[in-house]
């Protein structure tokens, strides 16, 4: 009798612990801290949304309105604050979206320049960088040492490296640095490091999900596509992660745009490593 009740039980706990993780929960056993008493101190700290007086108004478009399907209309971008001009001013990178179907007009990523007056101009067409897809993330860095900001941005389908011309402008060179890869892939987080000291900016990009809009189930269709009873967009379990890379400068040529300082160098080419055993150390 205790025999066949102890095997009930595991197979009761086995069967709830199945189902909750074909809905995507994750067990979670770190126990809370005790919260500090508190300091006494006054918080004198205030911040006002000045977002409207500085002229930074268009919505970021990700995903549809009423309802999302997929896992890629729901995650969402970053930005990045940075001097792109050389002005001592600091100006704003904001990444945007699509929708699946028609794209509106208000899509795509923004670059404003800071007017020094506590207003921002929207010259996201001049600066060469008016293009649209399911950004993720940015990373700003002078990767080819010419005193300007570059920019490397992850999106599902294919990342993006802008250079910067130093006048204003930006080219996407992502091919001509060997970045531009066939196979797609769901760029996440990114950051530029020099993780071998050798004086020029290396790349790391981690990658989210192997996910295919041809092949993706729709809300309900599946285990991992249902909550509680509740049809929902599926993912992230159900889908193959992915696998990270990591890039390194491997040569050099002079830009013909860039206004370089004497002896500067452009690195053109990056050799681009994935999984875990591809990565230099």
């Amino acid at each position: 009798m205790n025999g066949s009740r102890r095997h009930f039980l595991q197979l009761l706990f086995a069967a709830t612990v199945s189902h909750a993780y074909g809905q995507g929960v994750s067990s979670h056993s770190v126990r809370a801290q005790a919260r500090s008493s508190p300091s006494g101190k006054p918080f004198r700290a205030h911040l006002t949304d000045v977002a409207a007086a500085a002229g930074l108004t268009a919505p970021v478009v990700y995903g549809g309105l009423e309802r999302k399907d997929y896992i890629i209309e729901t995650v969402g971008c970053g930005c990045a604050m940075f001097d792109y001009d050389n002005d001592g001013w600091m100006d704003l990178l904001v990444l945007g979206g699509t929708r699946l179907g028609a794209t509106p007009e208000s899509a795509g990523t923004r670059l404003y320049r800071n007017n020094r007056d506590g207003t921002f101009t929207d010259v996201t067409k001049s600066a060469g960088l008016d293009v649209v897809g399911w950004t993720s993330a940015v990373t700003v860095g002078d990767c080819n040492n010419d005193g300007f900001e570059d920019l490397f941005i992850t999106e599902w389908g294919h990342n993006r490296l802008f250079r910067n011309n130093g006048d204003g402008t930006f080219t996407d060179v992502t091919k001509q640095a060997g970045l531009g890869k066939k196979r797609s892939r769901w760029g996440a987080g990114c950051t530029w490091t020099d993780y071998n000291k050798d004086g020029h900016l290396d790349l790391f990009v981690s990658n989210y999900l192997g996910f295919d809009l041809a092949t993706a189930p729709k809300p309900g269709r599946t285990t991992n596509c249902n909550w509680k009873g509740l049809p929902v967009n599926c993912g992230p379990r159900g889908f193959p992660y992915g696998r990270h890379c990591s890039t390194a400068t491997t040569a050099m040529a002079p830009s013909a745009t860039s206004r370089m300082r004497p002896a500067s160098i452009v690195p053109t080419k990056l050799t681009v490593y994935c999984g875990c055993r591809g990565f230099r150390r």
